[in-house]
Formats: structure tokens, C-alpha cells, sequence
């Protein structure tokens, strides 16, 4: 499936909901933006739903990498995981 986007002002986002639910239902994506800063983004289920995976799945590697390490809190492997993704 293509990745399409569509930007959209949050003004125009709220006027044009229901063609951005159909685009999200198509596989594209439409990006908020509030005075000229993307700040948030519509996306298909699919998409959320494979970032929650990987988020999952990093987490679990770092717990299993450190689990015999009494040193590494578990706070600063959350912290760190969390930092990965910026």
C-alpha cells in the first residue's frame, strides 16, 4: 500500500473530518497543523497499530537485555526506550 499525506490547517482539518476518516480508510495519512507546525497526525489504524508493536517489542528487547543486570533500574531503561523514539 502507497503512503500518501495530506496537510491540512486545523481549521480545515475540523471542516474536512469526514474525507480525512475516508483517507485514513484508503491507507493515507493527513497531518495537523496549527500556525504552520505539524502537531499532530490522522492516520490509518493499521499505522498506530504497527507503532505500538515496535514500541512493545523495543521495550521487551531492553528488558531482556538487562534482566540479569542489577544496576540498570528499570525506570532508565523505560527513559532510555522513550528517548529512542524522538
Amino acid at each position: 500500500m502507497e503512503q500518501t499525506e495530506q496537510t491540512l490547517s486545523t481549521r480545515e482539518f475540523r471542516e474536512h473530518l469526514a474525507d480525512a476518516i475516508d483517507r485514513a480508510k484508503l491507507g493515507e495519512a493527513t497531518v495537523v497543523t496549527r500556525n504552520g507546525k505539524a502537531v499532530g497526525a490522522f492516520v490509518p489504524m493499521e499505522v498506530l497499530e504497527e507503532a505500538r508493536r515496535r514500541d512493545e517489542e523495543e521495550i521487551e528487547r531492553l528488558i531482556e537485555e538487562r534482566r540479569d543486570s542489577p544496576t540498570v533500574p528499570l525506570a532508565e531503561v523505560m527513559a532510555e526506550t522513550l528517548e529512542r523514539r524522538d
